[in-house]
């Protein structure tokens, strides 16, 4: 499925930290992946396993995919291009490298991904949106679900109302 509207075009404002970029939701596919392809997933779960304040570097991560399956220095980099051009990478220039850190830790980003998807799930279906919540047998996840989508009309009403 598509998410109309949350892949706009951003305009990228040092120090400023951008929603990530979320195109496509797959919800046959496990965790993250919903929303992300398999190979940007492993290399989000290793940057988010290295400590943060360290960041991490393209070659560091083919080594680690490396030791796994064959895979070129290449496809790494690009990919790892392509998380920053999605807002969950920053890219700093050291030395004759680029250090890659994490926009978000993974919670972040789950929570922003199920935000998203809710927030699209809210304006498209607005009612059966909410009987799903109702039909949930989690009641937490139902509190939670209820609790964002509260969070996204007060957000789109001041959005609104500016």
């Amino acid at each position: 499925m598509r998410l109309v509207g949350l892949a706009k075009a951003r305009i990228r404002r040092p120090g400023i930290i951008l929603e990530p970029t979320i195109g496509t939701f797959r919800p046959d596919r496990p965790g993250i992946r919903k929303v992300l392809g398999d190979l940007e997933a492993e290399i989000m779960e290793l940057v988010w396993a290295r400590p943060a304040d360290e960041g991490t570097t393209v070659r560091d991560i083919f080594e680690l995919l490396y030791q796994r399956r064959r895979i070129a220095y290449t496809t790494v980099m690009s990919t790892m291009t392509r998380l920053a051009r999605k807002n969950l990478l920053r890219a700093e220039k050291r030395d004759q490298a680029y250090v890659y850190h994490a926009n978000f830790t993974q919670a972040e980003f789950v929570s922003r991904f199920v935000g998203h998807i809710l927030e699209n799930l809210l304006v498209s279906f607005s009612g059966a949106t909410l009987e799903g919540l109702e039909a949930l047998a989690d009641p937490r996840a139902a509190t939670r679900a209820r609790e964002l989508l509260h969070e996204i009309a007060r957000r789109r009403a001041a959005e609104e109302g500016e």
